[in-house]
Parts: structure tokens; sequence; C-alpha cells
């Protein structure tokens, strides 16, 4: 089985995963999500009830560890990943739309992918580790830093200004 083989059945995996185990997979998903952050504010100083607020765990960690442009970039290319297949799957008619709206739907793709390993890239400089050491945890980089990592804040390592 090739990489092609293995790509081309992601979907219908998920698919499976979220029609047997959907919301308990899901509510599973944050509370890892909130339980690191949870651990993250601590060590920011910031209240710990924060952490379980859905978004605004996000925008106490893009705050800290980078600024809030990359977190307002952040959530337009979450919503564009998930409105373009939308309106493909259902408004779109015609060969040659579909090909553009798919090669958009690639390129927001590409950029959340590219935006992620960044914002791992800035977490793990704010918590002193060295990003291509862990280039792996990159995806999941609160989970991997706080869960397996002994980490310590050092602050904003993005020599970026904050907004």
């Amino acid at each position: 089985m090739n990489i092609i083989h293995v790509i081309e059945k992601i979907p219908f995996i998920e698919a499976e995963i979220f029609e047997h185990w959907g919301l308990p997979y899901m509510i599973l998903l944050y509370l890892i999500d909130a339980f690191c952050t949870y651990r993250m504010c601590r060590q920011f100083g910031e209240p710990t009830w924060t952490s379980f607020i859905p978004f605004y765990n996000w925008i106490v960690v893009f705050r800290h560890c980078w600024n809030m442009t990359a977190f307002y970039q952040h959530v337009t290319l979450e919503v564009l990943g998930l409105v373009i297949p939308l309106f493909i799957e259902h408004f779109i008619r015609g060969e040659i739309l579909t090909f553009i709206f798919t090669v958009l739907d690639l390129a927001v793709a590409f950029m959340a992918v590219k935006h992620a390993i960044e914002i791992g890239e800035f977490t793990l400089k704010s918590y002193g580790y060295d990003h291509h050491k862990y280039f792996w945890s990159i995806f999941i980089f609160d989970a991997v830093l706080l869960l397996t990592l002994k980490g310590r804040y050092l602050g904003n390592m993005s020599h970026e200004t904050s907004d």
C-alpha cells in the first residue's frame, strides 16, 4: 500500500470515527486541550478558569506565545477550511468552478499547515525548547509540550510586536 492509498482512506477513517465515537471523541480532545491550556495558564500567571472557555483559551495562548494577529489569521484559516468545502459541495456546479475552488481549498489547507508549524515553533521557543529537536510535536504542541516535556515558560520568543 502506497502513500496515495493511505491519504485516500483518511476521510473514510475520520468519518468512521465520528460516526461511532463523534461526541465522546470531541469531548476527549477538548478535555486534553483544556488540561494542557490549564497548565499553560498557570505558567502564564493567567486565571486557570480561562483554559476551559473555547476560543478564549486560544486567545490566551496566542497573546503570550505569539501575537493576536496570528490568532486572527488562525481563525480565518479555520473558518475558510470549513466553509470552502461546504461551498463546493452545495453551490458549485461545473468542472472549471469545482477545479478552481478545489485548488483554493488546497491552498487554504497548505496555509493552515504552515501556520500550525509556525505556532508550534513559537510556542516551543517560548518554553525554551529547540523547535528543530522537537519538530514532531509541532502539530500538537500544547499536548506534547506540557504532557511529556518539562517546560517552563520563558516569554514570547517571536520577536514580533503584540497587537
